[in-house]
């Protein structure tokens, strides 16, 4: 039995997940200090408590939430962990009033955004005519997370070991 719940990772889990994600193409990733801060993950785990799979949120203001991180382990994946974990965070978000956003390269996750329902958006700049009134909020919160050293580095490791350059797709979603 698989269960999907939020709870904070352990710091062997959050280790475990650094390290899987590091060698995905799709996700730039958060670091260990980050996964551990985190206030709202999303967890799949099995019945002997397992980690299966796990997506690090966050609130970026009082009404914006940010499905940060999706992953699933190899070995679990292909069984709609995935898919159960984005919509448990989008859940989530939406039972405590926030709007979401989430940002991916990954096609799997792109269709579930477009299965969602989410407003999906090609180009960073076009994200301001969504919310206006959050614009200068959100331009931000999206510098100051690019200029995490840890992204950086990953940002130009990934480039260069995947050669990826898979473009991204923003999502969003109102509450109301």
């Amino acid at each position: 039995m698989i269960t999907v719940l939020k709870r904070k990772v352990s710091k062997s889990e959050a280790e475990l997940l650094v390290k899987a994600i590091k060698s995905t193409p799709n996700i730039i990733g958060y670091s260990l200090k980050e996964w551990l801060e985190a206030e709202h993950v999303i967890v799949s785990e099995n019945e002997k408590g397992n980690l299966l799979g796990a997506c690090l949120n966050y609130d970026i203001n009082r009404d914006w939430y940010k499905i940060g991180a999706l992953f699933v382990f190899k070995e679990f994946r292909g069984q709609g962990i995935g898919k159960s974990l984005f919509y448990k965070s989008v859940e989530d978000a939406v039972q405590r009033g926030k709007n979401v956003y989430t940002i991916s390269s990954n096609p799997i996750v792109i269709k579930i955004i477009e299965d969602s329902e989410f407003e999906k958006v090609s180009k960073f700049f076009d994200l301001t005519k969504v919310w206006k009134e959050d614009r200068l909020f959100f331009f931000k919160h999206t510098v100051v997370w690019i200029m995490n050293l840890y992204r950086i580095k990953e940002i130009f490791r990934k480039t260069i070991v995947f050669n990826s350059n898979a473009p991204f797709v923003f999502g969003v979603k109102f509450s109301q």
